[in-house]
């Protein structure tokens, strides 16, 4: 694909592809050999499932900040509602305690209740066993008036005294009502705050749990997204080597064959038929169809001298050294629209039939 780069790294990019042609014609002067090109379209191939890989575990790495923090802030709302579960707890005990200690209470008004009801029972006990009655008449038949006053002084006191205890038993026993109510209504509203509580902590921590699980999820589809981008770049390594391997070969054996045994190079292909005006440094492309001007575009912008230091695709269609010296022969290095645009058609002709199926293809892969 199209890099846009510096003119020193295209000089140094120009030169590195002098020297490989001239290694590969000085062996030769024929096409690459089809291992090589092999070796190179694998390595192509690679680099751009690498590239894919590497774009998709980008993204699954963004995704895995976001489930975590996400995740983060559920550990925090449970931890939150952990607290207050635990607030609500005591304030539930301490209810408790509140209603023992009433009912601690309450009972020890309910004994003072009964040592009143028992002294009321007493006194009417003893009225009945003592016969009151008589001793009222024997009150209201007194002569003496010192005798009437004393009497009806200790009468009246004993009514009192009675009257005082039915009111305090009343008074009491309303009491241990209300109190028994308050104490009821109080925990009952705890033990409500305690299960809303518990509820809400419960469900927090489900929403946790599912967080969680997708963490995991995303975490296991990093590490397989890692591996796999580890396992392409170990394959391009090796590719890369082998190629080395093999053109320091192809050099070695150039060095050792005698001039006479060299082969000619295979013709340059003719000239297609007019020329193609070249404007500010881009092809006319009106003369492809839609599936070959959108490839092209995609490529190099319409430019013929556009190249990728980091591979050897150059032209328009980006075209591989080994194949512009199979399309193009000596002139794989031209800048000619024509003969790029005939070499381009060469090789989507022969590799995918149509340009429509290498658009296709294209689309799909990102590369073609």
């Amino acid at each position: 694909m199209f890099v846009r780069t510096s003119w020193r790294a295209r000089m140094r990019a120009r030169v590195l592809l002098a020297a490989l042609a001239a290694a590969a014609v000085a062996g030769s002067l024929a096409p690459t050999s089809a291992a090589a090109q092999t070796k190179r379209d694998d390595l192509d191939q690679t680099q751009n499932q690498l590239k894919d890989i590497e774009a998709v575990l980008r993204d699954a790495r963004a995704d895995a900040s976001k489930v975590a923090a996400a995740a983060a802030s559920a550990d925090e709302a449970v931890a939150a509602a952990k607290s207050r579960l635990a607030a609500a707890r005591v304030r539930e005990l301490m209810a408790r305690a509140d209603r023992a200690q009433a009912e601690s209470t309450l009972a020890a008004t309910r004994a003072d209740l009964k040592r009143n009801q028992d002294a009321l029972s007493e006194q009417a006990r003893n009225a009945y066993m003592t016969g009151g009655m008589s001793n009222l008449a024997a009150l209201i038949d007194a002569q003496d008036l010192s005798v009437l006053a004393d009497r009806a002084i200790t009468l009246n006191y004993v009514a009192a005294e009675g009257s005082d205890t039915i009111s305090q038993l009343e008074l009491a026993r309303r009491r241990d009502a209300m109190t028994r109510a308050r104490m009821v209504a109080i925990e009952q509203e705890r033990a409500d705050a305690t299960a809303a509580v518990t509820t809400e902590v419960n469900d927090l921590r489900r929403v946790q749990e599912v967080r969680q699980r997708a963490k995991q999820k995303l975490d296991a589809k990093i590490a397989r997204l890692a591996n796999q981008a580890a396992s392409l770049r170990a394959h391009s390594a090796e590719l890369r080597k082998l190629i080395q391997q093999e053109e320091a070969a192809q050099a070695r054996a150039a060095a050792a064959t005698p001039p006479s045994q060299v082969q000619p190079s295979p013709p340059a292909p003719s000239s297609p038929t007019g020329t193609i005006a070249v404007n500010n440094g881009v092809c006319d492309l009106s003369t492809t169809s839609a599936a070959e001007r959108w490839i092209i575009m995609h490529e190099s912008s319409g430019r013929p001298t556009a190249d990728n230091p980091t591979s050897t695709a150059f032209g328009l269609g980006q075209l591989l050294l080994g194949n512009r010296i199979l399309y193009l022969g000596s002139n794989y290095a031209t800048t000619d629209c024509a003969l790029q645009l005939s070499a381009f058609r060469s090789y989507v002709r022969d590799r995918y039939g149509t340009a429509e199926a290498a658009q296709a293809f294209w689309e799909a892969h990102g590369w073609y």
